[in-house]
């Protein structure tokens, strides 16, 4: 039976939560870091390789020879795969930070989005794209958005993850004169305004949303 003892349980939840934060896997000295920080504190660094051959055994993790030689099972079923989420997007005004690390994955089933390349989430912060609709839901505070990143030439109508001064936003993309550019809100409150940008401004076009996830 796949049973871990507590021990073994801390050194799992070390691994889960180091990969989380990090978007890679653990060393064995910062997995013992890790798990000193949920209450496992042992100075040998033999143990910590005692308790990855047991979770080996058990179907937990596989080693590999690679540099940090682990792979979580429950991250390699065909059956999803992993959305970096890189920060969070306001929508509203861009007053969100775009920071371009990975906070952490979500597992996303394969009917959802089949690959992962270049797909990335972000979380929605306001209210001014909550009447706008992807795959037939709304995008409402809270939720995550995932973006193709691969994504480069875009039509009125798609919804766009733009970054503005260093900024993050999510609105909805319309040219005129095929040149300038309005990002426009789709929401209830009226208080949120159209952005318009000239090719001389400081924005990157990141992608187009292609779905939401929703929390509840």
């Amino acid at each position: 039976m796949n049973i871990l003892t507590p021990k073994q349980k801390i050194v799992l939840q070390a691994i889960r939560q180091f990969f989380s934060e990090q978007g890679k896997m653990p060393t064995i000295r910062e997995l013992q870091e890790e798990s000193g920080r949920l209450g496992l504190r042992l100075k040998s660094l033999r143990s910590f390789f005692v308790y990855l051959s047991d979770l080996e055994e058990k179907g937990f993790i596989q080693r590999t020879r690679e540099e940090r030689g682990i792979k979580l099972k429950e991250l390699t079923s065909d059956m999803f795969v992993n959305i970096p989420i890189l920060g969070m997007a306001n929508a509203g005004t861009a007053l969100s930070f775009a920071d371009e690390y990975v906070e952490g994955y979500l597992k996303v089933s394969r009917k959802i989005v089949r690959s992962s390349k270049n797909v990335f989430a972000v979380q929605i912060s306001g209210t001014s794209m909550n009447k706008a609709l992807v795959e037939g839901k709304t995008i409402e505070d809270g939720d995550f958005v995932l973006v193709n990143g691969d994504i480069k030439e875009y039509k009125t109508g798609d919804k766009v993850l733009v970054v503005i001064d260093g900024l993050a936003t999510v609105k909805t993309f319309r040219t005129v004169d095929g040149k300038n550019i309005v990002l426009l809100p789709e929401s209830t409150d009226p208080k949120h305004k159209a952005i318009f940008l000239t090719d001389e401004d400081d924005f990157v076009l990141n992608g187009k949303v292609i779905d939401v996830l929703k929390l509840s």
